[in-house]
């Protein structure tokens, strides 16, 4: 199915919110009252970042947060990843009123409910921004008849972004949620510990034919999966991928 591109605009907008989602991550909400921004779920855009210890502006692509039915804002979740000069500055330099360039949108990472009405996200880390934004879509949008399903894998517990909507979101009657953690785990927990395996996905998606699934994280994890959904007998067409370096 083609889909129709979205126009690709460039625009300046004020940073009018920072909200920290976890002791690495930050979400900035950009006002974009005066030239909206028109996206599908899942894709992104490309934001310049001044780096002023050398003067530089660093491209960077992020993955829209935000539902694209909410037309004012543009949020975008941003994890600090060790040495990531632009990550270190958006998560620990910008304030409110700083005024950032962005571009997009672009990607083809998309989802729309005519694609599939049955959906698996695998996320991990970050790897869960372009899911949650297809997650707050289906919700914005009343899109009942989509059932959802959400993995998503994180180190501690402390590192699970946007965790208190996650558990909003997974009390909506199509929306599930799964969780898992890799190192630390919290006294008390529930979901899952280890990496997703095999035996964690037969036992989650119950029935893996005619589903659509969209799996984002490091590039090592989404290979991983995918090879992990193929020996399920899912086929390569029904598996979208975006990877996160």
């Amino acid at each position: 199915m083609e889909l129709e591109k979205k126009p690709i605009v460039e625009l300046e907008a004020p940073v009018v919110d920072i909200i920290t989602e976890t002791p690495s991550t930050k979400t900035l909400v950009l006002d974009v009252r005066h030239q909206p921004i028109d996206f599908y779920p899942g894709q992104y855009v490309l934001l310049y970042v001044p780096y002023p210890p050398t003067g530089e502006i660093l491209k960077r692509a992020y993955s829209i947060a935000s539902s694209p039915l909410k037309k004012d804002f543009l949020e975008l979740t941003v994890k600090r990843v060790p040495n990531g000069r632009a990550s270190s500055f958006l998560t620990q330099m910008v304030k409110v009123g700083d005024v950032l360039r962005i571009k997009g949108p672009y990607g083809k990472f998309i989802w729309l409910p005519s694609m599939s009405e049955d959906i698996v996200l695998i996320g991990a880390g970050s790897g869960i921004v372009p899911l949650m934004c297809i997650l707050r879509y289906i919700k914005d949008a009343r899109l009942e008849k989509v059932k959802a399903l959400l993995i998503y894998s994180n180190t501690s517990y402390e590192e699970i972004i946007y965790r208190e909507e996650l558990n909003k979101l997974s009390q909506l009657p199509n929306i599930r949620v799964v969780h898992t953690l890799t190192r630390q785990v919290p006294e008390g927990w529930t979901g899952y510990t280890g990496r997703i395996n095999l035996e964690m996905l037969e036992k989650e998606v119950r029935e893996p034919h005619g589903k659509l699934y969209y799996l984002c994280g490091p590039p090592a994890f989404v290979d991983y999966i995918s090879g992990l959904l193929t020996e399920m007998g899912v086929r390569a067409e029904n598996i979208k991928k975006e990877k996160y370096e």
